[in-house]
């Protein structure tokens, strides 16, 4: 029984860690430019830039979602914009016509999808995550280092890792996006709440079992490969932080 559940476990786990990674990385990154070029607006624009390739495919993924829908479309915006007299900062925006809660739902998760692919597509075409974990697997410390060698091996390394740290840090629903999913799932939910107290816990067909796990191990995957090339980056830019704040605290 719990073997059903594993691949669900999982993605809710790596999706949690991943929230709180984006959080953390996006506070921190914002101080680093904040304390490196002391202008808010130029701390802005080189934050913006960072994160540059993942912004262009998150308003990308709602404009195509939106396209394929049948849904209007006026107008794609990238950039960074103040938002009136609020802190709160946008770095793009997509100007979408009305529609039903199932497609607005479908449009605001689009770039979650959409960053998903490209990460995995990322990890096993260019990178070799599965050979690689193949080779690392029950090898100790030196399969783990032969592992990671050959991985490095791969022409643009560096440049493959920024993608995934960039796309990954921006494929999350905003809370604009969020404004869309959140009715239908809280409808899903309630819908789930009465069936099971009508007819108690219904035999799922097997079909159904096998799509979902599917659905959620190719979910968990991306995520996986996002928290691992996240965590060098955190570690890289918490060293610089304390270098920087202590240079600044001397002076």
């Amino acid at each position: 029984m719990l073997d059903a559940w594993k691949p669900l476990i999982a993605l809710v786990a790596t999706l949690l860690l991943l929230l709180w990674a984006k959080r953390w990385i996006t506070r921190h990154l914002q101080e680093l430019s904040m304390r490196s070029v002391g202008d808010p607006d130029v701390a802005l624009f080189v934050y913006f830039v960072v994160v540059l390739p993942g912004v262009a495919l998150h308003e990308v993924s709602h404009f195509l979602m939106a396209l394929l829908l049948g849904v209007p479309v006026r107008k794609l915006k990238i950039g960074p914009v103040r938002q009136g007299r609020s802190r709160r900062v946008s770095l793009g925006s997509v100007q979408v016509g009305s529609a039903d809660p199932l497609r607005s739902s479908l449009i605001g998760v689009a770039p979650l999808l959409g960053g998903s692919a490209v990460i995995l597509l990322i990890g096993n075409l260019v990178l070799g995550v599965r050979e690689v974990a193949q080779a690392m697997s029950g090898q100790g410390v030196e399969g783990i280092l032969a592992g990671l060698r050959q991985a490095s091996r791969v022409p643009g390394f560096a440049m493959w890792l920024y993608l995934i740290f960039a796309v990954s840090n921006a494929m999350l629903p905003s809370d604009s996006d969020m404004a869309t999913v959140r009715p239908v799932l809280i409808f899903l939910g309630i819908v789930a709440g009465v069936v099971l107290v009508v007819a108690g816990v219904p035999a799922i067909p097997e079909a159904v079992v096998v799509a979902v796990n599917a659905a959620a191990n190719y979910l968990a995957s991306a995520f996986g490969l996002t928290l691992v090339v996240d965590a060098a980056f955190m570690l890289v830019m918490g060293l610089s932080l304390v270098i920087v704040r202590r240079i600044q605290g001397r002076s």
